[in-house]
């Protein structure tokens, strides 16, 4: 998408040049990608955080980059989906339980983890198998 900063610029050039000035204002036309914005797509975060605001109880001060999966999945129906709908609505699938819901869609969830090693507070190393992950994809 061309951005209004561009725009901006444009404009200057052109009145420093001093052609084709126009008191037409400049409309800004969405142009369309194949992709949406990145953290609409199921993928790879990332975030810098101290290891004890990752609530595993280590008194530590370290920072550490976690990385976690996030986004939204395509929601294909399937012979079980269609399935699994109409014996709910049959009334042949038992409700589910207060508070709990029906998950039909697609989830991102890590499709693997890599361990995280850090120095506690005590000058002692820690490491934390399958803490961050590593790879992500659209899961159920």
């Amino acid at each position: 998408m061309r951005s209004r900063y561009l725009a901006e610029e444009e404009d200057d050039q052109t009145e420093a040049s001093g052609v084709g000035t126009s008191s037409a204002p400049i409309i800004q036309i969405p142009v369309r990608t194949r992709r949406s914005s990145p953290d609409s797509h199921c993928g790879l975060r990332s975030m810098l955080l101290q290891v004890r605001d990752l609530g595993l109880g280590y008194d530590s001060d370290e920072t550490v980059l976690f990385k976690y999966c996030s986004g939204t999945c395509p929601h294909a129906r399937s012979n079980h989906d269609l399935s699994l709908t109409n014996l709910r609505l049959s009334g042949l699938l038992p409700h589910p339980a207060p508070g709990q819901l029906w998950h039909n869609a697609p989830c991102c969830r890590p499709t693997h983890h890599e361990d995280m090693a850090f120095l506690d507070n005590s000058h002692r190393w820690h490491k934390v198998e399958k803490l961050s992950a590593a790879g992500c994809g659209c899961v159920g």
